[in-house]
């Protein structure tokens, strides 16, 4: 039967219309293999075609199921419902939270720490030719530190093979099954909070500068034959990068230049002034000294920013501040950094504090845990205390959500992931062909399915791909974050674009035995209208021949 043009547009507009469809599976081959090429080749702008000359059928139905819709990179993305209505007290980290860092903070601790390894520890001088590089490393990246391995961790606890290094030299997924008997680390590997004794995971974004040094002395000593264990490069540098930050190298250094280290943040004022107007209260708790915390804080909002605040506290030792050591608090004198002698009672607004404890904190300020939200960049430092033990709510500064959420947006990712999902599908209808024939096709396609999962990934990152996903589920890091923190965004000023009323609802996700769609994916919608299509090519050629 021939179908004309008037003929076709009117299934096509029935196929977008339909609510719900049965979709039977493609069990020719050969009808497979010209689905694939329709969908893949210069047929593919035929079926587009025909897809816009209905386009609001197309988008109409795009926009139940997300697939044209671009995210916000400044949005804030909810793990848990939060109703900012009852949220009466407002808590805050510094770094990364308050305050945001310029790229050259991560040069300056790669520099320094590479300078220690040399002058302090011995090793070699041609170290102090090696420069910082972005890219090297990624936030949540699991180290196997007897082995030297970096390594991409999913919420399964299964290696993402294609994304394992010693130094700069890839590990072959065969030595990777090899040497851990598959892919998947029991949790006395992995762990619960980012340790072990085995296992040690990279959470904050101050880990990158280590990640690529550790990675560039480990390949100066694979390259120069140099004999080595991975478990002493990975504690001396480690032990390097910790000096300077935490013997207040670091600080003196930014604290002194501001201007080229600290990005100029002009939403932060506004906003710490609508929680202030609003009757909100208003905390801060980090670990870095008085002194520099005044320097970041008078280039950002001005010489009177203490005055937004009820509650200041320094020098807080976190993690250890939440949970049982019971420091008592001391309060300090902001002129000349001293601190006091007489015991801390009463929690006063317009003075500073540094140690103390949370629970002394709770004792004398009376916060209760659902009226109180914190909001830090460390998911275990920052959040996991005070979500497990005080039922605090919590929010997470990740810089990288909004980098990511930009790559999303691509068209070069949504083309990728689109034909990702086709090949996916085909696969699945060919496993029920039998035959050499569709064995050998199999393999082509599965082949093609993992370069496409490659290209998805570079487009993160060339070595360890997103921060937040593996190919189809979410990385360790991601399920650590949707445990510890209700809701997270990218900078936290991103909450001048929500009212203070506003609620955080979740996205409700299809667990795997569920079907929740009204309709079908789009993925089959545009596999049905490509079916369509070749029928109408075929139907048309039989014509043409048959008038011949």
């Amino acid at each position: 039967m021939f179908f004309n043009r008037t003929q076709y547009f009117q299934l096509i507009s029935k196929i977008f219309t339909q609510q719900r469809r049965e979709y039977t599976q493609i069990r020719q081959l050969e009808e497979l293999q010209r689905l694939y090429d329709l969908l893949k080749h210069e047929s593919l702008c035929k079926v587009l075609f025909y897809l816009i000359l209905f386009d609001h059928f197309f988008f109409e139905l795009a926009s139940v199921h997300g697939y044209s819709n671009k995210m916000d990179p400044n949005g804030i993305f909810s793990n848990n419902e939060l109703d900012l209505q009852k949220i009466q007290v407002y808590g805050f980290d510094f770094d990364y939270t308050l305050a945001r860092y310029k790229p050259a903070l991560h040069s300056l601790i790669y520099d320094h720490a590479k300078t220690f390894l040399v002058k302090n520890l011995r090793y070699p001088d041609d170290l102090m030719n090696f420069c910082f590089r972005p890219g090297m490393g990624a936030r949540g990246l699991h180290l196997d530190i007897k082995r030297g391995w970096l390594m991409k961790v999913d919420s399964y606890h299964n290696i993402q093979l294609g994304t394992v290094y010693r130094g700069m030299n890839q590990i072959s997924d065969e030595e990777v099954i090899t040497t851990h008997h598959g892919t998947k680390l029991s949790v006395d590997i992995v762990g619960y909070l980012g340790k072990t004794t085995n296992m040690f995971q990279f959470v904050d974004i101050f880990s990158i500068p280590e990640i690529t040094l550790l990675r560039d002395v480990t390949q100066y000593f694979i390259d120069n034959s140099i004999p080595f264990g991975s478990e002493y490069v990975f504690y001396d540098v480690s032990e390097a990068v910790t000096v300077f930050h935490k013997s207040g190298i670091m600080h003196q250094i930014v604290g002194e230049d501001v201007e080229t280290y600290f990005e100029e943040n002009v939403r932060l004022k506004p906003f710490l002034q609508r929680l202030h107007d609003a009757n909100k209260q208003i905390f801060l708790i980090t670990n870095s000294a008085y002194w520099y915390v005044n320097r970041g804080m008078s280039s950002l909002l001005g010489e009177n920013w203490r005055d937004f605040f009820d509650v200041i506290i320094c020098q807080a030792r976190k993690p250890s501040f939440f949970g049982a050591e019971q420091r008592p608090f001391r309060e300090i004198d902001v002129n000349n950094n001293s601190k006091s002698w007489d015991r801390v009672n009463v929690i006063e607004h317009g003075k500073v504090y540094v140690e103390g404890n949370l629970a002394d904190l709770i004792e004398m300020t009376h916060w209760k845990g659902n009226d109180v939200l914190y909001i830090g960049d460390h998911i275990y430092g920052d959040l996991a205390d005070l979500f497990l033990k005080y039922g605090w709510r919590t929010g997470a500064i990740l810089e990288e959500v909004e980098d990511e959420i930009n790559i999303i947006n691509s068209d070069s990712f949504q083309k990728t992931i689109q034909w990702l999902n086709v090949l996916q599908w085909l696969i699945n209808q060919l496993q029920i062909i039998p035959g050499s024939e569709a064995d050998a096709l199999m393999k082509t396609w599965v082949a093609e399915r993992e370069e496409e999962k490659a290209k998805s990934r570079d487009l993160f990152n060339p070595y360890f791909g997103s921060v937040f996903r593996t190919h189809t589920v979410p990385t360790y890091f991601h399920r650590r974050l949707a445990r510890f923190a209700d809701v997270y965004t990218s900078n936290v000023c991103n909450f001048l674009n929500y009212p203070l009323d506003y609620v955080f609802y979740p996205r409700r996700v299809a667990l795997a035995h569920e079907n929740v769609l009204p309709t079908p994916d789009i993925n089959l919608l545009l596999m049905d209208t490509a079916r369509h299509a070749m029928r109408f090519e075929t139907a048309r050629v039989q014509h043409v021949e048959g008038t011949q």
